[in-house]
């Protein structure tokens, strides 16, 4: 029986659901506007009392959302839209989407801890902002102006003062689960900080002044970190308590935790990429899988990176600025104190105090530019800290099997980019360099897929033998070796998952081992930022970094844990694994095509020969993940080929980013299909393609925001995560209304691709 025939509506068609009496009406006019002023402190007090007032309505049974809309469309509207034009946010969209699905009866308790913990991460941004403003502006505003601004975060902290007073939260003895701690009083430190702040500003001694300011604004950004950390692991200890016995409230949290964990998502991503992958994974998953040891191992070795860049800058300082020596010891110190109780717990309490004798240490020779002390102290810390490292349980891929072939034909493969960058290139010396382990794995990869791409290359080196457009034949070696070792990693992992039951586990992760080293050779492409459609679709620009590189490194890490065949459904894990380096990998390639595009559109009228370079990167980058195109799109893959092959100026950006959309459309509704195939039988292979179906959609989800709007983007990521859990749950009427949003929200935005 067809559980899914009432929403398989076909795409294209003009009869969408999309404005129906789901939606808040008002969103589209009263509330779209983008506000560019930032707010006073009479603004800021209102957005409190608002967010206030939100947090009693969003309590009552049945939930007024009409009364929940009206006090967010002012000041706090205001608020949000503001940090997200600053910071590139979407947070007015995640609390309009929220409202929504609280009036649409879409698990409204979930989406109410969106709408506060959305409004929670406003508020803090605004506190960082007007306190780095008022950090910045000290030598040239006068005193009224900075104490003005300084109040603004002041007002701002009111909102979120109850989330600082919470007790800590650490892991347990057995490191099973998450419980309580002492308090820090961390709304203590933080009022005590705005008081001494406040004092600095008069400018009474500037020069001492202004570097107290900059501690103090230290101590209050750190400590709101340290609270919402804390808060992070808060939700754990509620997933963890919860999820044998009442699933709903282990999802809620969950869904808190997530919210929460963005608002401190940057200080984790910038030491520990693959790590904070980890975290967001284990709070969009499903809940069995959270395991709070590795959360708190992830966010410690994060914060450690951040403890050892403030070393960095006190070595780099000391003696020669004292103001900022003195700053990044105490933000060394504040970002200790995040996990010394977790140092602790897995060292012992001798340890932690001389740490905190060191980090004291060295606030005292940063202070009296003590050279000679600081550095005695920079070493006791990093060696502690080093120890402390060692006994986190982070997520770090290891080989375990014997990779030598691979990794010398990526050996070969980096030597041979370093040579074709030399002027003159020496063509000799790549031809000797290909001749190897890296030939053989070319000639090994055409003969399975019947492609030609040793000829290709030898016809690319033969090109720079004679000098003739050495630029262009350069590139063609390069991303014809990319797609070997693109095809290296789908044929290894596709092999490890078929062969699962046939193969021993170290023959597995031989394989494993295997498309993981030649990952290697690619990771560069895989991690570069995304590339997307300008506002007026004439040529393409820059976005956010999707961080696919960290997304398939714990796929990979994942993928291999599941070949020890320790638990029934392993092969799943290996298969969802394999989906999640696959997809990225194609999505990376696909990001390549479009950053070609990009060079064409801005060179073809100013230099030549640079565009045609950019042109023959995008045809062989093309060529990479062609099929997934053309399968569900042959005329359009036709005319994206035609685009990198003919003139400069037919390549139009806006036609190739449509002819992609719409082949990647294709592949989600074949997923879509087979969802409703199999939702009842096989709930595996609903729930793989379920995985399928988010990762192909992300694909065009920042073309879909520029087209249809950014809240069409939040809506889509609720229904993706709804439809992924309502898969892996059984539940058919929430899978129902999940797929029936998913096409509704793709049917309008597909009418707007050319």
């Amino acid at each position: 029986m067809k559980f899914f025939s009432r929403f398989l509506i076909v795409l294209s068609s003009t009869l969408v659901l999309y404005g129906g009496n789901g939606m808040i009406d008002a969103i589209p006019t009263a509330h779209a506007a983008t506000a560019t002023a930032s707010a006073n402190a009479e603004t800021i007090e209102t957005a409190v009392t608002a967010f206030q007032t939100i947090g009693t309505l969003r309590r009552e049974s049945p939930i007024n959302t009409d009364a929940i809309l009206n006090e967010y469309a002012g000041a706090l509207q205001s608020l949000a839209q503001e940090i997200d034009t600053k910071h590139g946010l979407s947070l007015d969209s995640d609390i309009l989407a929220a409202i929504e699905d609280i009036k649409n009866n879409n698990e409204p308790v979930l989406a109410g801890q969106v709408i506060d913990k959305a409004a929670q991460h406003i508020f803090f941004q605004i506190i960082i902002d007007r306190m780095t403003a008022a950090k910045n502006d000290f030598d040239t505003q006068a005193s009224d102006a900075l104490i003005s601004t300084w109040g603004e975060a002041k007002a701002a902290f009111e909102a979120i003062k109850g989330t600082a007073a919470r007790e800590n939260k650490v892991l347990t003895a057995d490191k099973q689960s998450v419980e309580s701690g002492d308090n820090p009083q961390l709304d203590v430190q933080i009022a005590e900080a705005f008081a001494r702040g406040e004092t600095a500003l008069n400018k009474e001694n500037p020069a001492e002044d202004k570097i107290n300011l900059s501690i103090e604004r230290q101590i209050i950004r750190l400590s709101l970190a340290r609270a919402y950390y804390i808060g992070v692991l808060r939700e754990v200890e509620g997933i963890i308590s919860n999820r044998g016995r009442d699933l709903l409230e282990a999802r809620e949290k969950q869904k808190e935790g997530e919210i929460f964990y963005r608002i401190i998502e940057s200080f984790i991503k910038q030491d520990n990429p693959t790590g904070n992958a980890l975290i967001k994974a284990q709070f969009t998953g499903n809940v069995s899988n959270v395991v709070a040891d590795k959360i708190v191992s992830e966010l410690s070795k994060g914060f450690i990176g951040r403890v050892n860049a403030e070393l960095k800058a006190n070595e780099s300082s000391i003696g020669t600025d004292r103001g900022r020596a003195m700053e990044v010891a105490e933000e060394a110190l504040l970002y200790a104190n995040i996990f010394l109780d977790d140092l602790a717990l897995r060292m012992d309490g001798g340890a932690r105090s001389n740490l905190e004798n060191a980090l004291t240490s060295l606030k005292q020779a940063s202070d009296s530019n003590d050279e000679a002390g600081a550095a005695t102290a920079r070493q006791a810390i990093a060696d502690i800290l080093a120890s402390y490292a060692q006994l986190l349980d982070t997520a770090q891929y290891q080989v375990t099997t014997d990779t030598s072939f691979i990794d010398n034909a990526v050996a070969a493969y980096q030597a041979i980019g370093t040579l074709r960058r030399q002027n003159p290139i020496d063509a000799e010396a790549i031809a000797a360099e290909y001749a190897g382990d890296l030939q053989q794995l070319t000639q090994i990869a055409d003969s399975v897929y019947g492609l030609s791409m040793h000829n290709d290359i030898l016809t690319a080196i033969e090109y720079l033998r004679n000098n003739d457009q050495t630029a262009l034949a350069g590139q063609a070696i390069d991303k014809t070796l990319q797609r070997v070792f693109a095809l290296v990693i789908y044929n290894r992992t596709t092999l490890a998952l078929e062969a699962f039951e046939n193969l021993s586990s170290d023959e597995l992760k031989l394989e494993w081992d295997r498309a993981y080293a030649a990952y290697l050779a690619i990771i560069g492409t895989v991690g570069r930022e995304n590339k997307v459609l300008t506002a007026d679709k004439q040529a393409i620009e820059s976005g956010s970094n999707p961080d696919l590189d960290d997304h398939v490194t714990l796929a990979f890490i994942d993928g291999k844990a599941s070949l020890d065949k320790s638990i029934g459904d392993d092969k799943n894990k290996v298969a969802l694994a394999r989906e999640n380096i696959l997809i990225p990998i194609v999505r990376a390639f696909l990001i390549g095509v479009l950053r070609e595009v990009e060079g064409i559109v801005s060179n073809r009228d100013r230099d030549i020969d640079e565009a045609r370079e950019k042109q023959i990167e995008g045809e062989f980058f093309y060529k990479i993940v062609e099929g997934f195109i053309a399968q569900t799109n042959p005329a359009g893959s036709d005319r994206i080929m035609a685009k990198m092959k003919g003139s400069l100026a037919s390549v139009v950006a806006n036609e190739v980013v449509s002819e992609i959309s719409k082949g990647i459309i294709g592949q989600v509704r074949i997923n879509m299909a087979q969802i409703e195939s199999t939702f009842s039988t096989d709930r595996n292979q609903a729930v793989l393609a379920a995985e399928r179906l988010a990762l192909y959609t992300h694909v065009f989800l920042p073309d879909l925001a520029l087209r249809i709007g950014s809240i069409e983007r939040v809506r889509m990521e609720n229904a993706l995560q709804d439809l992924k859990e309502a898969t892996g749950q059984g539940e058919m009427e929430k899978a129902i209304n999940a797929a029936q949003a998913i096409l509704s929200i793709i049917a309008n935005y597909e009418s707007t691709l050319i």
